[in-house]
């Protein structure tokens, strides 16, 4: 999608996310068996002046690239266009084919596909989630749990994008049912599984929805590493030991350096990446600031914006 004025929809991230840590399986996913070869950049730079931005690409085995949008809105020619021109684009630049491929959410039931311009004709592959039916999921990924069975990385990316399935359940349901199913297996996944969930509920919800992710959010892995009253504690990837406690006075200097490596660490989680310059930024930080960070952290959409705690 094209990005204004750096908004970019939660429900894009979530999605976005899920492919950035599944790669292959993410695409397995939408139906595509082929293997990655890269992740090519999604910046297409224009005569120097405009920067066009695609959600992903893959370049694949076939050496060909897959281009990959996400859509919660749906704007018919439109975006059409848009997506031509990316594909375009990137056909020119890379000299290679592409596929485009379009992810509809599951208030959208219908869409167009082709785009006749002059002589040419321009298609996609739709992909609508209102047909794919997120009760289903939850009763087959209940049942391997009830039989002691794993759950793969592949079960684990259907049940991050059940929120925006078709079914019965509410969304809230969706998202507090998936927490729990989560919670209740172990994987080295479970993370980013449930940062997914807690960005839906963060994107969907309100007043006592809201909180009652939370609170479920809360008894996770993920919550036990959010400020909570001042105080978290947890693990990210089994990795991080021990309690960070915010607010309490006389701490004590390896307790803050620890609070700033966990801090360090959410952030690369949540964006992929965080520069020498801002984690140089980030340790020069007060402890008052980094428990106030901690506290923010999912309201924070872009690197970018940390910029504002360190003039505090």
């Amino acid at each position: 999608m094209s990005k204004n004025n750096n908004e970019i929809k939660h429900e894009d991230l979530i999605m976005k996310k899920a492919m950035d840590v599944f790669a292959e399986e993410g695409l397995k996913f939408f139906g595509i068996n082929q293997k990655v070869k890269d992740s090519s950049s999604t910046e297409i730079v224009v005569l120097e002046a405009l920067n066009l931005h695609m959600d992903y690409t893959f370049l694949m085995e076939d050496d060909t690239y897959i281009h990959f949008e996400f859509q919660t809105t749906n704007k018919g020619k439109k975006d059409l266009r848009r997506f031509r021109a990316y594909e375009a684009l990137l056909s020119l630049q890379k000299e290679k084919d592409v596929t485009t491929y379009v992810v509809y959410s599951n208030n959208i039931k219908k869409a167009m596909s082709s785009l006749e311009t002059g002589i040419s004709k321009f298609n996609v592959k739709s992909i609508f989630m209102s047909e794919k039916n997120g009760d289903l999921i939850f009763e087959e990924l209940e049942k391997k749990i009830n039989n002691k069975e794993k759950l793969t990385k592949q079960e684990l990316v259907s049940l991050a994008f059940t929120p925006i399935m078709g079914g019965k359940l509410t969304k809230a349901e969706k998202i507090i049912k998936s927490i729990r199913i989560v919670k209740s297996s172990e994987n080295e996944y479970k993370y980013d599984i449930e940062s997914m969930l807690y960005a839906f509920a963060d994107k969907f919800l309100q007043g006592k929805d809201l909180q009652k992710v939370k609170e479920e959010i809360s008894m996770t892995e993920l919550g036990r590493m959010l400020i909570e009253d001042g105080r978290t504690e947890g693990r990210i990837e089994g990795r991080i030991e021990g309690r960070i406690e915010g607010r309490i006075e006389g701490r004590t200097e390896g307790r803050t350096e620890g609070k700033i490596e966990t801090l360090i660490k959410l952030l690369i989680k949540k964006f992929g990446f965080l520069s020498e310059e801002y984690k140089n930024k980030i340790s020069n930080l007060s402890k008052d600031t980094i428990d106030i960070i901690l506290m923010e952290i999912f309201d924070i959409k872009s690197i970018n914006e940390l910029d504002k705690y360190f003039s505090k």
